[in-house]
């Protein structure tokens, strides 16, 4: 069959249909078929395929069909040009190249001037360019040609074209745009659900199927990559950035010296205190009692110790002796232990933790924590370094913090590295300490804020590509074991 000679399609015994849609194909135009029952049926026929091939050979075969042409072409345009995938009636195209690259200029006269094409032409006025289509009529037979642009995403990606033997009437026309508008676009899905993942990437990347989609984009995107070149080879210093937090020099935790109770707290968290200040008084009542105790029996064990004395009784003035001995010494630890139920200050500082002052009354237990101290004036930062960047850390580096009350971050050298590591918000983190004296005037207690830490002199790429290094070898070495 010569794809440039007419080709009448044949009544088939059973006309293509849809349940609810009836086709004739021996009727003039499309009277007699509905035309959103006919859009609905070519789109549930193109579905119905799973690979392009056959879903474009569907629907141009249906198209022909429904819109009585004695032929259908469909046109794809890649690389700026129009490639015809699918004919009707034509299984092998390869065999008919000269004809198709015909059909093909036709398709692409109509793109080029982004507008539908009919020849011959039904307005003498119009002032479309027809020399193709003109040149496809004569070697076709004088057949009438209507060409369409189909639109995705308000760019033409692909062109149908229709060869009809007696012209096209209106309700041809606009079934025939119907099918480019709902057809058209979901046979391009499918190519492009085929297409390799170069393809793909260059579709996500806002590329249409010939390159950019207007030439302002390709711009915009070569100043992109200038710019991220540029910002790549920017010189600039490796900083390890980590959060960081304020604690005092010197802590100390206040804990209960004995089993009692709360009697009275002098102060709370954020009030300063003196050395040797009470800061917090437990319930000595037991204690006293305990203390008149054993006072009561060391005068008891003294009178029994002289008398022995008296009589001369060595093996009494023994056992006396000892029981005396182990009184004091009860009396003793008494008295020690009343004296610590007062818990003093060890230095100057401030309370950071431990509000007590609701808690009177209540049952402490010996060792339970109940304060902590700090130095007022003399404070660290701590950073909490993640895993992956402890390696690059060494005593001695710069570093600089900043906390919300500051308008300047605080600079420092990092004096201790922490050799085992602690899990802070589910991560693995060393502790990286300095001192704060820079900034003694203006930091509190507990503040929190960002710290870098200055390493080595580089190039902003080299950092990218450092952490997105450090990241591939994790996750390769996670899979590949």
């Amino acid at each position: 069959m010569d794809l440039t000679q007419p080709h009448r399609m044949k009544p088939k015994a059973a006309p293509v249909t849809q349940p609810g849609v009836s086709v004739a194909p021996h009727a003039s135009g499309c009277h007699e078929v509905s035309r959103a029952g006919s859009i609905l049926m070519l789109q549930s026929r193109s579905m119905c395929h799973e690979k392009f091939a056959t879903a474009a050979t569907s629907a141009v075969t249906d198209l022909a069909i429904l819109l009585k042409c004695e032929r259908v072409s469909l046109g794809l345009l890649e690389n700026q040009q129009v490639h015809v995938t699918t004919v009707s009636g034509v299984t092998d195209l390869r065999k008919k190249q000269s004809a198709v690259q015909v059909v093909a200029r036709a398709m692409h006269e109509a793109l080029t001037q982004r507008c539908e094409i009919s020849y011959p032409q039904l307005q003498k006025t119009a002032a479309n360019t027809t020399m193709a289509h003109a040149k496809l009529a004569l070697r076709n037979g004088g057949l009438a040609i209507f060409t369409l642009p189909v639109v995705s995403d308000g760019q033409a990606v692909a062109v149908l074209l229709f060869e009809r033997r007696h012209g096209f009437d209106a309700p041809t026309i606009e079934l025939a745009k119907d099918a480019a508008l709902f057809v058209g676009p979901l046979l391009v899905l499918k190519k492009r659900a085929e297409s390799s993942l170069s393809a793909r990437i260059k579709a996500a990347a806002g590329l249409g199927p010939s390159g950019f989609r207007n030439p302002l984009q390709g711009l915009s995107a070569l100043l992109a990559l200038s710019a991220l070149v540029m910002l790549g080879a920017w010189p600039t210093t490796y900083r390890v950035v980590a959060p960081a937090r304020i604690e005092g020099k010197a802590q100390r935790v206040i804990s209960a010296p004995v089993d009692g109770f709360i009697r009275s707290v002098a102060i709370r968290p954020g009030e300063t205190v003196r050395a040797e200040q009470v800061i917090l008084q437990l319930d000595d009542q037991d204690l006293v009692l305990e203390r008149e105790k054993w006072e009561s029996e060391i005068a008891k064990l003294d009178k029994q110790y002289r008398d022995a004395l008296s009589k001369y009784e060595a093996a009494a003035i023994v056992i006396a002796a000892s029981k005396l001995d182990e009184a004091r010494s009860q009396l003793a630890l008494t008295r020690r232990q009343t004296a610590r139920t007062a818990l003093k200050a060890p230095f100057d500082g401030v309370l950071i933790s431990g509000d007590l002052t609701q808690s009177i009354g209540m049952p402490v237990k010996r060792g339970q924590e109940l304060m902590t101290l700090a130095t007022e004036r003399s404070y660290r930062i701590v950073i909490e370094v993640d895993e992956q960047d402890v390696a690059d850390l060494q005593v001695g580096q710069t570093a600089y913090a900043l906390f919300a009350t500051l308008k300047q971050p605080v600079p420092f050298n990092v004096t201790r590295i922490s050799p085992v590591a602690t899990t802070a918000e589910g991560r693995n983190v060393f502790e990286v300490e300095g001192p704060g004296d820079a900034g003694a005037a203006t930091l509190r207690h507990g503040l929190r804020g960002v710290a870098k830490i200055e390493i080595k002199s580089s190039f902003m790429a080299a950092g990218w590509w450092q952490r997105a290094s450090q990241w591939v070898r994790r996750t390769a070495w996670r899979f590949t074991g």
